[in-house]
């Protein structure tokens, strides 16, 4: 009788080894898979990451793209481009812009809302309204801008930048105004009149007028002045304001 007691204890006792072993396995196991599951997860988060920073910081891969993604940034620049405030002229003297020396270059002066250039013989006098911005540094780039204005009242603005022909590799103002073409065949932008023309400061201009996706009304005018392309961008809510804008030049 005592004999079949220690029996059942033993096998009682076995048997409790035995789940606590299975049971043992099982957390193993549990644990094993939980692991390779969060490793797969993070792999796949990383792979993910790397792909898109490749497709994300992916360059143009022509140089037609990035000669466009440059004009526009140009573009960009010049319609809405920021710059200290300054109502005095500068003349640069002997300073070097991209390895051309400039020493007759002089930025124009701005005395209000007036602005004259004896560089270019230039004249442009806008509203008590508008707010004309000066760039005149000591260091002008190969491509200085000098003057942009603006009016909120009639949602117009004005820029005028040069362009040394040399440093740029412009045989003619018009090689300037190409790049411009080429910004607006890219968009898909409505020529309104590609033949547009202007004579201000003693200065025959030749440009293009526009419209964008967003139905404001541009005008591109260029002019070689001493060794510059000087280009002119004005930019209206209407042509009517473009063709105001225009009139305040002489």
């Amino acid at each position: 009788m005592r004999g079949d007691l220690n029996d059942q204890f033993q096998r009682a006792q076995n048997a409790a080894n035995d789940d606590n072993t299975t049971q043992k396995i099982i957390i193993g196991v549990s644990i094993f898979v939980a692991f390779c599951f969060f490793a797969i997860i993070i792999a796949g988060v990383v792979f993910f990451c790397k792909t898109a920073d490749k497709f994300i910081n992916t360059e143009p891969v022509t140089s037609i793209n990035r000669e466009l993604v440059t004009e526009i940034n140009d573009i960009n620049s010049q319609l809405f481009g920021n710059g200290s405030t300054s109502n005095t002229g500068s003349n640069i003297g002997s300073n070097t812009a991209g390895g051309l020396t400039n020493s007759d270059f002089e930025f124009g002066t701005i005395t209000g809302t007036t602005y004259r250039s004896n560089f270019s013989g230039l004249t442009f006098v806008a509203p008590n309204d508008w707010i004309l911005t000066s760039y005149a540094t000591s260091s002008p780039s190969k491509s200085p801008k000098d003057m942009s204005a603006s009016g909120n009242g009639m949602n117009c603005s004005v820029t005028l930048q040069y362009e040394s022909m040399k440093t740029n590799g412009y045989k003619n103002a018009d090689d300037s105004l190409e790049s411009t073409q080429k910004m607006i065949d890219s968009y898909g932008y409505s020529v309104i009149d590609k033949n547009a023309v202007a004579k201000w400061g003693g200065n025959k201009f030749s440009g293009i007028i526009f419209k964008d996706t967003f139905g404001n009304y541009k005008e591109v005018l260029v002019s070689e002045v001493n060794g510059y392309v000087l280009k002119i961008t004005l930019s209206g809510s209407t042509e009517d304001n473009l063709a105001i804008c225009r009139s305040y030049f002489s």
